[in-house]
């Protein structure tokens, strides 16, 4: 699904949209039930006999002991998982001093994390529907608007890939909300958007980070790694390919929030990123301070 050059990974993610948000943009729909309808076609993957699994030199060993990779999988085996399929598991995520729900989506398969290129091709299954579809099924019902979110390699804790599934704290997901006019509407532009939105840091309290945003009418057929990863291909300018992406994957961080006049804005941002017309704000690794799951 990546492309070698961003204007044709870009081109056709963007063709492939527009003619469905272009009729339903307006209508507030696509955020609700409507967008689950279809999320069991959506998570179809081939048949085993055609897949290939992650590159255990790139995305960890099934040997290894990383704790939340042997601890789901150990769920996973007895079906003691809060939600358990045969690609993914769902279980409770960080305990809330404040008592925020949230919940994690991890994959069955050996994925160390955002930097592991597997998750970018056709052969992975759509993890994002799976965390938005689960969000809404009993026993792992987050409050609405939910948020979605990864962390970078630096910041995370465990070294097995997993959504964070929880509550989109208000003040951010009013700050996108005021600021639609700066989000970017084609995977093109997304690189170039900046947005400032106020989050959560457990040592200075509600503080802004930059971050680039593209409004999306929703992913039930799309692949949101490879998209980041194409636009990370755009951010690089003239000359960038997939090859010089890669190496970044490991810097993003990428939240899905519900946007309120429909479909979703698509966030990301890095500890480097700037914004030119606000130099003194900071870009962030993590999804934490748009989602209510600390303190």
């Amino acid at each position: 699904m990546c492309e070698n050059r961003a204007g044709d990974a870009a081109s056709e993610l963007t063709r492939r949209r527009f003619i469905q948000f272009s009729g339903l943009a307006g209508a507030g729909v696509l955020a609700g039930a409507g967008l689950l309808a279809d999320a069991g076609h959506a998570l179809a993957v081939p048949p085993p006999s055609l897949v290939k699994g992650p590159d255990p030199k790139e995305c960890g060993k099934t040997s290894d002991s990383d704790s939340l990779w042997q601890r789901s999988q150990k769920c996973h085996s007895n079906n003691t998982c809060l939600q358990n399929h045969a690609d993914y598991v769902v279980m409770g995520g960080a305990k809330s001093k404040k008592g925020y729900v949230n919940y994690i989506l991890v994959p069955t398969e050996r994925i160390s994390g955002i930097e592991c290129s597997w998750i970018c091709g056709s052969s992975a299954p759509n993890y994002w529907s799976a965390a938005d579809y689960y969000a809404t099924q009993t026993p792992t019902v987050v409050p609405t608007p939910v948020g979605l979110g990864i962390n970078s390699k630096a910041i995370r804790n465990f070294d097995q890939l997993h959504i964070h599934m929880a509550r989109a704290r208000r003040e951010s997901w009013n700050d996108l909300a005021a600021q639609d006019n700066l989000a970017a509407w084609t995977v093109a532009n997304w690189a170039d958007s900046r947005v400032s939105v106020r989050g959560l840091s457990e040592k200075l309290g509600i503080i802004p980070h930059t971050y680039r945003v593209l409004i999306w009418p929703g992913f039930n057929h799309d692949n949101l790694f490879a998209m980041l990863r194409a636009m990370l291909v755009a951010s690089l300018g003239h000359g960038g390919t997939t090859a010089k992406a890669q190496p970044l994957m490991q810097y993003q961080t990428l939240i899905v929030i519900p946007r309120p006049a429909g479909g979703y804005y698509i966030v990301n941002s890095e500890k480097g990123l700037i914004d030119p017309n606000n130099p003194h704000l900071t870009g962030t690794d993590t999804c934490d301070p748009l989602l209510l799951m600390h303190p």
